[in-house]
């Protein structure tokens, strides 16, 4: 049913419609107008052709006739961990359409098997405090909270306050 692959420079232009569309899905309330007028479809595909030219990281897609998803994959960000043997998500949306329908929990999983291939040791990413959804989403993943949290300043100069969740792997000779 889905077909998970690297994201190729030509995504771009699908990516960031995808990542639009999903802000413009929040409830009311959680993103302001302000943020949300801010971020059109083009804009976004300027940011997604620049991060594929940073070749820093992976980008993968979901597919089922086309693509429904994607995971932005980058060494660790925060000073905290050594980005040399932890990744972070640094993002993963889903088209809404196949939310509920396995697209989001199989690019997650495709994502941490390669990961763990690729010999990191975790991988961790920030859950807005306020998106009980996602919370839920990764804690099934095995994605635990690690203790870590931040406030962000948003375009429109509200705080938005995230949460850092962690999956450690278990080294290959550990069982």
């Amino acid at each position: 049913m889905f077909s998970i692959r690297v994201a190729k420079f030509s995504d771009a232009k699908k990516i960031a419609r995808i990542r639009v569309d999903i802000l413009h899905l929040a409830p009311p309330g959680k993103i302001s107008d302000a943020a949300l007028n801010a971020r059109s479809a083009k804009q976004r595909e300027t940011f997604w052709r620049r991060r594929f030219q940073q070749a820093r990281g992976l980008i993968f897609v979901i597919e089922s006739d086309d693509i429904v998803g994607f995971c932005d994959l980058v060494p660790a960000r925060d000073k905290d961990i050594d980005p040399k043997t932890v990744d972070e998500i640094a993002a993963v949306y889903v088209i809404s359409e196949y939310w509920r329908m396995g697209a989001g929990k199989a690019l997650c999983y495709h994502v941490l098997a390669d990961a763990r291939k690729r010999g990191c040791q975790a991988l961790t990413l920030w859950v807005l405090a306020s998106n009980s959804n996602a919370m839920r989403f990764f804690e099934s993943l095995g994605f635990i909270r690690d203790g870590a949290i931040k406030v962000e300043t948003a375009s429109d100069g509200s705080n938005l306050q995230k949460i850092r969740y962690r999956v450690k792997f278990n080294r290959p000779d550990q069982t």
